[in-house]
This record gives C-alpha cells, sequence and structure tokens, in this order.
C-alpha cells in the first residue's frame, strides 16, 4: 500500500480506475484533473495504490483562504471520494488532515454527510439555492402527464434572461454598473467587508481557479462599479444551458447582490432562448434582492458542514450574515466540460485519400 499526490504521469491509472468505479466521472477529463489537481501545490488528489491492483481510492483536498470574523481561516474542501476497497478512501480523508485540519462540505452525497455527522461536524442551516428559468428537468420514473407538464413549463415558465432587466430598479441603475474584465485585479478585491464569514482568496487564486481561458470550463468576471468607483466582482460560471454564479464579493450587501444581478443580465445579454441561473445565498437581504428580481428558492437547504477530525470547529454556524457561493472547490467542474460537448457536437472526420 502507498499514498501519493496526483501527477500527470499517474492519469493512466486513474483512468482505469474510473472504468472500474463503472461510472462517468469528471476524474476521467484529463484536462481538467492535471488543472485542477496538478497545477497548484494548494489542490491535490490523493491515490491509496495497492501493488497490484493499481488505485484503489481517491480524496481530492483543496486549501481555501476564508475570513471569520476578521480573521483568517484556511479551510479544506474536499472533492473526488471514491473508492473500490472499502475504508480505503476514508484513510485518506484522515491522512490528509495536517494540511487542513479544519475542513467544510459544501453540497456532496449522503454518504458524506452521514461521515461528517458521525465525526460532529457542525451543520450550518440556511444556506439556500435559487434558480431562475428552472429546468424542469424529465427523470426516468415520470409519467407521461408528468412529462407534458414539464414540458408546457418549460415553454411558458420560463423567459430569457434579458428579459429580467425591467426589475432592476432605476435608482439601482444609475449608480452601479458592471464591466467585464479579462483578469482579476488587486483593486477588485474589497478592502472592507460586511459579511462575518466569507471566502477571501489572493489574486493568485483567483486567476486560477476562475481562469477565463480554460478549455473545459467558461468563466467570466465582472468589476462591480459604484458612481464609477469599484465595489466588487462576480465570477459567472457560462454553459450552454445555465449559469452558475460562481464566486462573488463585495463591500456592501445590497450593492453585491445588484452587482450579481447586473452581471447576469451582462452574460445573457445576447441569449436567444431562456437559460436557467443558479445560486446560493443565506444573507435575508441578497436573498429578498434575489427573489423580487425572479429567483426561486428551492425546498430544501444545500447542505453545509463545518469541523475537524476531533469534531465541531470554532465557528458559530448563524449564516445570517454570511456570503455563501456555490461554485467553490470542484463544484461547478462536473463532467460533460464544454470541451467534450463541442467534441460529441462536431461533425465527423474522415480521412481523405
Amino acid at each position: 500500500m502507498d499514498i501519493k499526490a496526483y501527477t500527470p504521469a499517474d492519469f493512466l491509472a486513474l483512468r482505469q480506475f474510473v472504468e472500474r468505479l463503472g461510472y462517468r466521472l469528471s476524474l476521467s477529463h484529463r484536462p481538467f484533473v492535471d488543472y485542477y489537481y496538478a497545477s497548484r501545490n494548494w489542490c491535490k488528489l490523493y491515490l491509496y495504490m495497492d501493488e497490484h491492483e493499481g488505485i484503489t481510492a481517491t480524496y481530492g483536498l483543496e486549501s481555501l483562504r476564508f475570513e471569520y470574523q476578521r480573521r483568517e481561516m484556511k479551510i479544506g474542501f474536499g472533492s473526488s471520494t471514491y473508492a473500490i476497497k472499502s475504508g480505503a478512501a476514508l484513510y485518506l480523508f484522515f491522512f490528509a488532515d495536517d494540511s487542513c485540519p479544519v475542513r467544510l462540505a459544501h453540497g456532496g452525497s449522503a454518504d458524506t454527510h452521514s461521515i461528517v455527522r458521525s465525526m460532529g461536524w457542525t451543520y450550518c442551516s440556511g444556506v439556500k439555492v435559487y434558480v431562475l428559468n428552472k429546468t424542469y428537468a424529465v427523470f426516468p420514473g415520470d409519467s407521461g402527464i408528468r412529462k407534458a407538464a414539464k414540458w408546457v413549463a418549460r415553454k411558458v415558465a420560463r423567459s430569457k434572461i434579458a428579459s429580467y432587466a425591467a426589475r432592476i430598479p432605476a435608482q439601482v441603475r444609475q449608480r452601479l454598473s458592471v464591466r467585464e474584465e479579462r483578469l482579476f485585479q488587486n483593486d477588485l478585491l474589497p478592502a472592507e467587508s460586511p459579511f462575518t464569514f466569507r471566502f477571501a482568496p489572493p489574486v493568485e487564486y483567483l486567476n486560477w481557479r476562475y481562469n477565463t481561458q480554460l478549455s473545459f470550463v467558461r468563466y467570466r468576471v465582472f468589476r462591480i462599479l459604484e458612481n464609477g468607483h469599484t465595489a466588487g466582482y462576480v465570477v459567472i460560471n457560462e454553459a450552454p444551458e445555465k449559469l452558475i454564479v460562481a464566486q462573488c464579493d463585495g463591500t456592501d450587501v445590497r450593492s453585491l447582490a445588484y452587482g450579481v444581478l447586473l452581471s447576469i443580465l451582462e452574460a445573457g445579454s445576447g441569449d436567444r432562448s431562456p437559460r436557467s441561473v443558479v445560486l446560493t445565498c443565506s444573507h435575508p437581504m441578497m436573498q429578498e434582492i434575489y427573489g423580487k428580481f425572479g429567483f426561486q428558492a428551492e425546498p430544501e437547504d444545500r447542505p453545509f458542514f463545518i469541523g475537524t477530525l476531533q469534531g465541531p470547529a470554532d465557528i458559530v454556524p448563524d449564516t445570517s450574515n454570511w456570503l455563501i457561493n456555490l461554485d467553490w472547490g470542484d463544484n461547478g467542474l462536473r463532467s460533460p466540460f464544454l470541451d467534450e460537448l463541442a467534441q460529441n457536437n462536431s461533425p465527423v472526420k474522415t480521412h481523405s485519400r
């Protein structure tokens, strides 16, 4: 048995591991794996290696910089937890403790929730998922009537993103605007924050994680301007059928919420058909603004846990003044990726003689 951090030389073995698991995973897409897990020291994929069987478990861990009550917190975000051998992934989870003693789970599977609850992690309630232009996806067990109802809802209850522009108050438009940027600059990061808990990475990290030039995902970065002065930023993860508010931060709660909406309108301004938009939020004032714009909250909170291997973390789980975004860790980095979709939709090439 051996434990090691993934390098590009391990991809063949990793692909064989995914094939043995028997279902489609982001780990089978090399551009994503090599970039996310092997291009910076703050994000690693730990491999449980068996001399005869190859890889038998994986566990990814990204080290994130947060601020809680104005002090810096280093928190680990776990990802890609899979195993062929029982207990192997959990072993990797404990092995990685030294690099990031405090961890969070933002979403995750039922198995993940069972593990973190058994370790006494703190469940932080109030993190809502908000959706604009719900997709009304059809599932295998849906009846014919239900499928028809969803088809009608997709046609009637969805509108192009640009049609929501009138819901931004005139006085807001007079003082707020957004401008798209290619890169993060230091002046985009807010010097002051109204939030008790927020993700506060440096510019180097932001330009890596939300790189606007990646082949497998498209990120768009918007600068929020209030009366001509920078008041924060918004990152949009753009896919053909959906926009995700990946990350945002700002100096004022209301200005940030409206900056998010203006960024969504800008990203969807050229749409020919409706796209859905998804974001997370736990702040009541921001939730109210999103609701008036047309976002609808999902009925259940999004699972959000914080803890250590010894139990709860030293944090008060009142999320009402937290800034929570959806695309942290590997959230938002899911197969099929954009380059996979482009390849699948490209015309069949033939060899000329």
